[in-house]
């Protein structure tokens, strides 16, 4: 729905800060007196649950318990550790285990980034089923999806072993909704919650609900789920485009553009998940599972555009450059609309079943991810001003300053009544990701030696719709029409607000006033076909592996082959030497068949005094996207930039040796240091230039494959239970995490320079500090990655980085009896900005600013 103008419910911290002061009072207020974790040690979870509640002990537990019998190198995130966190989605919940990071988009976690590569080099599954991204281009999941509420578990594989899928390069991912059988009988959770942006000043709300039981005996077992959150937030941006420019006899490295841009946006995210088990005395384990979850964003975004490379650089004096001749046209306002509609079903069935010393599983399922961006518009508005413009624009903060002078008076840039309406945008998008699997394995043995093989099959179907249609016969309008307050901003004077509202009416009113001029109708039939595509990909693949056990070593050896095939149709589009395009379009269709045999290598130690090491040698793969590899052009007329398809890429390849260490100290803590290594073939990155021989006049980013990439890192752990210490200093715990990476690769495109992977953050930190103590739950946790390489261009000064980036959130939750709990969480409690800057860090290229965020809630668990 679109944003709303005018008052806004808000809400002071008053009640928050009296809610925080009360919490130690209510907890020292108790009169039974709670056991002390001293003498109750926590050895298991059942023991916590009957004598005090203390969720988040119970899920590093949960956690450890897993870490530790696994047989390869996993992290995990318990379903009490979601509850516990300030995380609206997945990818925010995984972003507290060791190595890993993530990306946002307007202040959320959206991709999950495994020891500093790529998210599309991740595999994801939900309960075994992978999943497709809604994304039009991309292999990247989108983990913003799916809500942490709907999930009971959350594991990342980073070295799989034979039985789990070959594309993780990155890790595994996999998540897990709830089986009734992880509860003890019947269960009842619910959470109803507000919460407050800073930059909207909205009150949003969140409600989840949670049931399961088993019936019949302990043979059946039901576990449902619903969950409903909306919010509506704002996010300031500034972005600055720079180039070289001549004209003063050096090249000067300047700003051409600058734009000031505000975000309001209205997000609904819906999830359902409902798991059918039977368990019957005969023998048997047979499940269904469900998980659909639907995102909706409807986005308002409303740009001042300064283009100053339209006039004249006439003057450049330190750090600061003087543009004359500014044409009135090269200022702009821009007003854009549109919901997005994400969804992913995911649906799988299967059982398992024990003859003597031989057990087989087997599990069919279906997965459907899509796009809607039915209804995506832009309004685009130039200067109407009395005569040329001149500018002083100041380098010497990151983000350039600058002052106009305007010959139809001070501040008359500001008004909307002087620009007029220039075009009009549509936008749709729709696209569609199916994926049906089936796989059946089997294991038998006895004693010390186990055998397991497998086969299994994957196909998936993936279409892109992308349209683009600019209309540029329009009724005479000024902006005026639609003006409405002028919107805070941090970084500038946006000038009048636009309406929304006021657009989207008077686009319904007047639809028939809108059309193509003659000579755009072919260039839009093109944009609407350019980034158009149909791809089929078909995986089958067959296992087998052995498991030996000699005393307290463990050996897995096995190997795994893949088998792919992938066709594809998309369009080609040609351009004349003008660069104007040409019709007509063809179609071009383009296939790939390719096998991989993938040996792996599993040791396990199980040392004295709770020591466990693990060795893996494992060899994996990494598919390229369906957008790289299918023909098919994303092309921007206005700023004349071309993102475009290469089907002529390879698959990565990658060699990868782990090895870990683990301490256990007792049963609430763990000490762990890792090393890992990969040697990486045919990397795929972005190279963005300006010389493409294909499409001249145009910057052309385009996938191609690099040399050899090696990525070498140290990863240390360290969590703990205070449960040792006397009274209530027994409630503290803490955790700290830390991943340091080594990455290199190299391109045909920059001969004699190397770079670090994109996406690649050389430093990765966690930590947090917890307390739990009479009913009073307290956590601070912080997540810190360092910078990274974004994007190569034709030269350094070119290269698009990611800044670093700390979050840190607050839970405190305060439970008033066994059943109920109220909690108060603050998120992003640093105020920190999304920013990425071209070249070096004092060039900012984008700085987004979401400010911090609160929420109040009641739990119950009955």
């Amino acid at each position: 729905m679109p944003r709303r103008n005018g008052p806004r419910p808000r809400f002071t911290l008053l009640a928050s800060a009296m809610g925080l002061a009360l919490l130690p009072s209510l907890a020292m207020a108790q009169t039974a007196a709670p056991a002390q974790p001293g003498e109750e040690k926590a050895a298991d979870t059942a023991t916590l649950a009957t004598v005090e509640v203390r969720s988040q002990l119970e899920s590093q537990l949960r956690a450890l318990d897993l870490q530790r019998d696994a047989d390869a190198i996993i992290g995990v995130v318990s379903s009490d550790s979601l509850g516990v966190y300030p995380d609206k989605n997945v990818a925010e919940s995984l972003q507290r285990l060791p190595g890993i990071s993530i990306t946002r988009d307007q202040g959320e976690g959206r991709f999950v980034v495994v020891r500093g590569l790529d998210a599309s080099l991740n595999s994801v599954s939900v309960n075994g089923m992978p999943i497709g991204t809604p994304e039009d281009s991309s292999r990247q999941a989108t983990l913003d999806v799916i809500p942490s509420d709907s999930t009971e578990r959350l594991t990342v594989v980073k070295a799989p072993t034979p039985d789990m899928s070959g594309d993780a390069i990155g890790g595994s991912i996999e998540i897990e909704s709830a089986s009734a059988f992880d509860r003890d009988g019947r269960s009842l959770r619910g959470r109803v919650e507000a919460s407050y942006p800073q930059l909207s000043g909205d009150v949003n709300s969140k409600l989840a609900f949670n049931y399961s039981d088993v019936s019949g005996n302990g043979e059946f077992g039901v576990a449902f789920g619903v969950n409903r959150s909306e919010r509506d937030f704002e996010s300031d941006n500034v972005e600055v485009e720079y180039d070289f420019n001549d004209n003063l006899g050096d090249d000067l490295l300047i700003p051409v553009e600058l734009q000031y841009r505000k975000y309001f946006v209205n997000r609904e995210r819906t999830g359902l998940n409902l798991n059918l088990d039977w368990r019957p005395e005969g023998g048997g384990r047979y499940y269904l599972r469900t998980l659909y979850s639907d995102f909706t964003d409807a986005e308002t975004r409303q740009r001042s555009i300064y283009v100053f490379d339209d006039g004249e650089l006439t003057g450049a004096s330190g750090e600061t450059r003087e543009f004359t001749d500014i044409p009135p046209d090269a200022l702009r306002r821009r007003l854009r609309f549109r919901t997005k509609d994400q969804s992913t079903l995911a649906i799988s069935a299967g059982g398992e079943n024990r003859f003597d010393a031989a057990r087989i599983d087997y599990q069919v399922g279906y997965t459907d991810t899509r796009e809607r961006v039915p209804d995506e518009v832009e309004s685009r508005f130039e200067y109407d001003g009395v005569g040329d413009l001149s500018a002083i624009v100041d380098m010497s903060s990151p983000v350039p300053t600058f002052a106009l002078t305007d010959p139809g008076g001070d501040g008359a840039w500001l008004d909307n009544d002087n620009y007029v309406l220039d075009r009009l945008v549509l936008a749709p998008k729709f696209v569609d990701d199916e994926e049906t699997q089936a796989k059946f394995n089997v294991e038998f043995g006895s004693g010390t030696v186990t055998w397991k093989a497998g086969v299994s099959g994957r196909w998936r179907s993936r279409s892109a719709d992308v349209d683009e249609a600019e209309l540029r016969i329009t009724p005479d309008l000024s902006l005026g029409a639609w003006t409405t307050g002028s919107p805070e901003h941090r970084f500038g004077d946006l000038g009048d607000g636009i309406s929304t509202r006021e657009m989207l009416d008077y686009l319904r009113a007047n639809a028939g006033a809108f059309g193509e001029r003659p000579q755009d109708v072919a260039e839009n039939l093109i944009l609407s076909l350019a980034e158009d595509y149909r791809a089929d990909e078909d995986i089958l693949a067959a296992y087998a592996m052995g498991t030996f056990d000699f005393d307290a070593l463990r050996v897995i050896a096995g190997a795994r082959f893949e088998r792919t095939d992938f066709d594809a149709v998309g369009n080609v589009v040609e351009l004349d030497d003008n660069g104007d395009l040409v019709l007509p379009v063809t179609e071009r269709a383009v296939s790939a068949s390719y096998s991989n045999l993938l040996p792996g290598l599993h040791l396990r130690y199980d040392g004295s005094n709770d020591w466990v090491f693990r060795g893996a040698w494992t060899n994996t793969i990494a598919r390229p996207s369906f957008g790289d590899l299918s023909p098919r052009q994303t092309i921007n007329r206005e700023d004349s930039e071309i993102d475009a398809g290469n089907p002529e890429l390879d698959p990565y390849e990658s060699s990868n040796l782990d090895f870990s260490a683990e301490h256990y100290l007792g049963s609430t803590g763990v000490f762990s240091v890792g090393v890992f290594h990969k040697d990486i073939d045919g990397y795929i990155a972005e190279v963005t230039t300006n010389a493409d021989p294909d499409f001249p006049g145009f910057e052309v980013t385009r996938p191609v494959n690099g040399d050899e990439a090696t990525v070498f890192g140290v990863e240390l752990n360290w969590q703990q239970s205070l449960d040792q210490l006397p009274g209530a200093w027994s409630g503290l715990l803490f955790g700290v995490g830390a991943t340091w990476l080594d990455t290199e690769f190299s391109l045909p495109q920059r001969p004699g320079e190397t770079f670090t992977l994109p996406r690649a953050s050389e430093n990765i930190y966690s930590a947090y500090l917890g307390y739990e103590w009479a009913g009073l739950s307290a956590r601070l946790s912080l997540a810190k990655r360092s910078d990274y390489l974004d994007e190569i261009g034709d030269s350094p000064d070119y290269d698009i980085y990611v800044a670093q980036n700390t979050q840190l959130d607050l839970s405190l939750g305060y439970d008033v009896s066994r059943n109920w709990s109220v909690y108060f969480e603050a998120s992003n409690l640093l105020d920190e900005p999304l920013e990425l800057y071209q070249g070096n860090a004092s060039r900012t290229l984008q700085r987004e600013e979401y400010g911090r965020s609160y929420a109040l809630g009641l739990r119950v668990n009955l």
